[in-house]
Order: structure tokens, then sequence, then C-alpha cells
């Protein structure tokens, strides 16, 4: 692992805009017995929601990039609470995650090959299919029936998203809880709930 040695994606606008639904819908719902973050980055999302819920089992975040799981412990530390975070590809590495939330502030942009081969980390962190499409991955999991998600995406993950769960089940409902548009993309968080 370690793809971005000395690297974490820093929190941004579209990490505010996934913490503040985050902590919205956890104050309308409760009862999960785990909080995880895919691509927990500095752990700022994590750590904030570990700072203001304690009902949960356990806080699980995940990062593809070592030197940002590590850079999440640290910041939980030193804000006191419980995150356990672990390096691997989205949640490979967890077994038995049902009655979940899991939040992923996923990568927004689809790169070319040009902009994938641009040697700047903080560049290629943005791009969702910098290392196959994230955003697969996610599917992947979502067909498993385990969790609810809240997820930030750009348009075309949005309709990607839409596209693929339709004949998933169980059946789940998207609701658009955020939409933004910075820079040049429009970045939308939303809920996935089992129906």
């Amino acid at each position: 692992m370690g793809y971005f040695p000395n690297f974490t994606y820093r929190p941004s606008d579209d990490t505010y805009q996934t913490l503040n639904v985050t902590l919205t819908v956890l104050k309308l719902r409760s009862g999960y017995d785990y909080f995880i973050e895919i691509g927990s980055g500095s752990g700022y999302i994590i750590t904030n929601v570990a700072k203001e819920f304690t009902s949960f089992r356990r806080f699980i975040a995940t990062d593809v990039n070592c030197t940002a799981v590590k850079e999440t412990t640290r910041y939980a530390e030193d804000e006191g609470v419980d995150v356990d975070a672990v390096c691997c590809n989205l949640a490979d590495c967890l077994r038995n995650i049902s009655n979940s939330i899991i939040v992923f502030n996923t990568p927004y942009l689809t790169c070319s090959n040009g902009e994938l081969s641009i040697s700047d980390p903080a560049y290629v962190s943005i791009c969702r299919n910098y290392r196959g499409d994230v955003l697969t991955g996610v599917v992947n999991i979502i067909k498993t029936g385990c969790c609810e998600f809240i997820l930030t995406v750009g348009n075309d993950g949005l309709e990607y998203l839409l596209s693929s769960i339709r004949g998933i089940r169980p059946l789940y409902f998207i609701d658009v809880l955020f939409n933004s548009h910075m820079f040049f993309e429009d970045v939308i968080t939303v809920h996935l709930t089992r129906i």
C-alpha cells in the first residue's frame, strides 16, 4: 500500500460538506453498530463524528494511503477519541460490517490517462479512476446489503450510482442531501438507505 507517501488529502469544502451532512443524518437516525469512513485522509470527518456520537460500538477508518492512516490515528488521539485506522482498499480489510453506516467522500473526477500520469499526488488523489474505478468498488459493497451510506460524488459519479444500483436487491433509496458547485464541478452528497 502507501501509494502517496508523505501526502494526505487536507480537509476542504467537500470534506466540510460531507461532515455536515453526516452529522445531520446521525442526529435523525441512530442504532448503527459501526461508523466506517472509507478514504479517511487526515481523519477530520471520523474524528469529529466520534467526538459528537458515542453510541457506536466502534469507529473504523480505512485509506489506501498508509500515510493518511497514520495521520488519522494521530489526529484522533490528539482529539481524545478512539478510532481504528487500517491501510487497505475501500472496505476490503473489514469482515461482518452489517448494521453500519459508511461515509466516503469519494475522489470525484474521472481523469484522462495523461492526467493520471501526473506525479502530483494532490491532483491524482481526486481522480476516481486512479486505481480502477473507485465507484465500482463502492457498488460492490452496496450489493452486499450490509450498510447505509453517505457518499459525496461528482455529477458523473451520481449518474453511475443511479444506473448501477437500480437492479440491486435489497433496493436502495437515494436522497440527495446537499449539492454545491466547487471550481468547475458539482459535488453532491447523497444518503443511500435500504428499502
